[in-house]
């Protein structure tokens, strides 16, 4: 089998996925599947795991929140395909970098993403973050040089895997 494609997900996709979001459900569920296949690993940071704290069923629950709940949520990173990373120190002052120089880029919490992604050689990122991270598409290069593609998932027809960009 060849080697799966790396792809991070910033936490609105793992958010979109979890809540089944009608307008990404499909896109998102694909690549998931695809993932589930070998195709693809996801990668994230820690802070995804965090960022994805509850369902959206559970935004006007009163806390504690349902164990049952916190138990899909964990199961859901735990799973072989799904490599989620620490938030090391050379990751940590990498973001806080990315956040005081690059211009639009207005949350701390997706310049740990980016730093995570670009730390790992992970070339591709599935966002719907258009105001802080598409805008960003090719601009940054990961250690071994190659660009980081920053798009949304894309997989609704038979054309290619990552047809919208910013």
């Amino acid at each position: 089998m060849p080697k799966p494609l790396l792809i991070y997900w910033d936490t609105c996709a793992w958010l979109g996925l979890i809540n089944g979001e009608a307008e990404r459900k499909r896109q998102l569920e694909i690549v998931y599947e695809n993932a589930k296949k070998g195709h693809y690993e996801l990668w994230t940071s820690a802070l995804a795991v965090v960022e994805t704290r509850r369902l959206a069923r559970e935004k006007e629950d009163p806390k504690p929140l349902s164990a049952e709940n916190l138990k899909v949520l964990e199961d859901l990173f735990r799973q072989s395909f799904i490599k989620p990373v620490p938030m090391t120190l050379d990751i940590a002052e990498h973001a806080r970098s990315l956040f005081r120089t690059t211009p639009k880029l207005g949350k701390w919490q997706d310049a740990v993403h980016l730093a995570t992604a670009l730390r790992w050689n992970v070339p591709l990122m599935h966002t719907y973050d258009a105001e802080d991270l598409l805008h960003l598409s090719l601009s940054l290069s990961c250690r071994n040089g190659e660009k980081l593609l920053i798009c949304y998932p894309d997989e609704t027809t038979d054309g290619p895997l990552f047809a919208k960009k910013a």
